[in-house]
């Protein structure tokens, strides 16, 4: 980046000091990254773009509102432009944070019992099955054949299934830490996880064990972008209509 770029750095510095007194209102975009989407120059548009993302995540629902106005109303076609595209990553940013709770695991439907060494009596437990790849279970550790004896403070019953799991996970919101109690080789371990958004294609395909309709990752990818496209139209048109 050109030496030129560095007041960015110094007032976003000045800024952030006063963020707190603004709370959720529309603020006013830095002036150095605004002039910065005019540059004739492609690379310091887009970096221009890139720090103003990047500012605005700080304090996206202030900035969500005076990106919306720019977006519709600056002189330059090109800053409309950017700033509907600063705009629609912060409502994809909101998006992933706004929706139920995800694993990505496929497990067993029904308990097993467990004997936990030193225990009074046995425990009842969910195995593990398949880890989604990329999924919040695969990036916290979680394998193939474990045996997931509770979520928090939750424990199963005999007559619990993997459904009963299913809507424990539901009731957290994207987001949320939970604690994933496991007994792995014969010890009891709990697993930190920070659950993400339930992907568009889980509902589709329903991560069900045995046979059925197998939804490819481009099939998968493509519902993803539809269903935050969606979102961001519906943030849109919503807004519009009290304009």
């Amino acid at each position: 980046m050109s030496p030129n770029w560095s007041p960015y750095r110094m007032l976003v510095a000045v800024i952030a000091t006063g963020v707190g007194a603004v709370g959720a209102r529309a603020i006013e975009l830095p002036t150095a990254f605004m002039e910065g989407l005019k540059s004739e120059q492609f690379a310091e548009r887009a970096a221009a773009e890139a720090e103003l993302l990047a500012w605005t995540r700080q304090r996206p629902e202030a900035a969500m509102e005076e990106l919306y106005q720019q977006s519709r109303t600056a002189g330059e076609p090109e800053v409309r432009e950017r700033c509907l595209s600063v705009l629609r990553d912060l409502l994809t940013d909101e998006y992933l944070r706004d929706g139920v709770g995800y694993m990505g695991i496929l497990m067993n439907p029904m308990t097993e019992l467990v004997n936990i060494a030193g225990a009074a009596k046995p425990r009842f437990a969910i195995r593990i099955l398949q880890v989604v790849p990329d999924s919040p279970a695969q990036k916290s550790g979680l394998l193939m054949g474990d045996l997931m004896l509770g979520v928090d403070a939750a424990v199963w019953q005999q007559d619990d299934t993997s459904e009963v799991v299913s809507k424990k996970i539901k009731s957290f919101k994207a987001g949320t830490q939970v604690s994933i109690k496991l007994f792995r080789n014969g010890n009891i371990v709990d697993v930190p996880l920070v659950l993400a958004r339930r992907p568009a294609a889980a509902d589709l395909q329903q991560l069900q064990f045995g046979p059925g309709m197998q939804i490819s990752p481009e099939a998968a990818a493509a519902a993803e972008r539809a269903a935050k496209e969606e979102y961001f139209r519906r943030w849109l048109a919503e807004r519009k209509s009290r304009d």
